[in-house]
């Protein structure tokens, strides 16, 4: 009998071209792209044409552990550098979120080299630029010397098209100067992050011109704004603008122009008011607010806190598909306390609810009446609401007794209750 013969397995991977290879690498992190090198003589030098560079989760304990990072990464760039193929002198994408044990190791050892690094890889046409640092507060934490540095090269890079910084302090750069403009970033993404004065904040965004997607959370400012700067903030428009998510900006004056355009919008209402709101509410009067722009292509919006200016702001979406109402616990706490009870049902229906919302999300029902009686206007208006869930952090039999039986102008609208607790 004839023996068969066993064909030795095939390294089939190997023989598709380098750039479908490349692109394979590009889903992987660095690390794990640099180790395909030992497969074989094929796969040497391909990771110098991948443009991603990506070190996610990143945890430095130690003063050894830093060192060894830090190493690493020198190596990949230098190594790049070295190289004799032309497309790896380009990183299309750096993606760096790391995570330090303690503020000694950041600001001391870790950051220094990061701000090397950031300055190296902004002059190879950068395009992508993820920066996450994490850093446990020290017990005297005041808030300026513990936000680092951001390399203010970022902001001579006009390739850059996704922007993501968190956990920084920004100063030492002019953005009224001819060097700062993002030609063509659509994608700004920050939190945590201290600015000089509420202007620069402005002209960065004004720096803008085809952004799509923002997302600013727990933005401070070493000064407050003068009355130039307000006027001007309200002015600021960015027309490209499609999903907004703005909060925690701690700036008096509001860009509710600039927002105008947002598909998707996530805001605070109480930047609507004016500034004097305090003293309103202080002598419980019904406080002036700015003037709201119309959102014309707004479908999903998300209001945090101060719902007595959600009908008021309903009126200015005309084609709002979904809408989320959220407050905070403790904001749900003080509800509790300081009860609207002379709520005046408004007359006049905003298009919104008559004609397109079909979902409704709310957040943290405390119970008061002005809370419960928003719900029911919204259910005896709203004609195509197809689901209104509320999460409570009320007794859930008490919350369900109460809407349950309130008339809805949607016969196949679904009612649901949620327990926060």
């Amino acid at each position: 009998m004839q023996r068969q013969r066993i064909s030795s397995p095939t390294d089939t991977i190997s023989t598709l071209p380098d750039e479908i290879l490349c692109r394979i690498l590009s889903f992987l992190t660095t690390k794990e792209s640099v180790a395909t090198t030992v497969l074989s003589k094929r796969w040497i030098h391909l990771w110098y044409h991948v443009p991603v560079l990506h070190f996610p989760n990143i945890t430095i304990n130690t003063v050894e552990s830093n060192f060894r990072f830090n190493e690493s990464v020198y190596s990949v760039l230098t190594s790049r550098d070295t190289a004799t193929v032309t497309a790896s002198h380009f990183i299309d994408n750096f993606h760096l979120d790391i995570q330090y044990s303690n503020s000694y190791l950041a600001y001391n050892l870790g950051f220094p080299n990061i701000t090397k690094w950031i300055n190296l890889i902004v002059q190879r046409k950068l395009k992508f630029l993820h920066f996450n640092l994490r850093v446990p507060l020290p017990y005297n934490f005041v808030g300026y010397p513990y936000l680092p540095k951001l390399p203010v090269s970022i902001f001579t890079c006009r390739t850059l098209v996704n922007l993501n910084l968190r956990w920084f302090r920004v100063e030492g750069f002019s953005f009224s100067s001819n060097e700062f403009r993002f030609p063509s970033l659509k994608t700004l993404h920050l939190r945590f992050v201290k600015f000089s004065e509420v202007r620069d904040f402005m002209l960065l965004l004004a720096g803008c011109p085809i952004l799509e997607d923002l997302q600013a959370s727990h933005i401070y400012f070493f000064c407050a704004e003068d009355s130039i700067t307000v006027q001007e903030f309200k002015r600021l428009t960015l027309p490209k603008l499609i999903r907004a998510d703005v909060s925690q900006c701690w700036c008096s004056c509001y860009m509710a122009k600039a927002l105008s355009t947002s598909v998707s919008l996530c805001i605070e209402t109480s930047w609507l008011y004016t500034k004097d709101y305090r003293v309103y509410k202080a002598n419980q009067l019904k406080p002036p607010c700015d003037n709201i722009p119309v959102f014309h292509n707004l479908t999903h919006l998300k209001l945090h806190n101060n719902w007595d200016l959600v009908v008021q702001v309903l009126h200015h979406c005309p084609k709002l598909q979904n809408l989320q109402l959220y407050q905070g616990l403790y904001e749900a706490m003080l509800n509790e306390e300081d009860d609207e009870e002379n709520w005046v049902e408004p007359k006049l229906v905003p298009q919104c609810l008559s004609s397109y919302l079909r979902t409704c999300t709310i957040q943290h029902l405390s119970g008061p009446k002005f809370e419960l009686m928003l719900a029911k206007y919204i259910l005896k208006n709203a004609r195509l609401l197809q689901t209104m869930t509320i999460w409570t952090t009320r007794e859930l039999p008490e919350i369900e007794r109460k809407l349950s039986p309130c008339p809805k102008a949607s016969a196949t609208c679904q009612l649901s209750f949620m327990d926060n607790l």
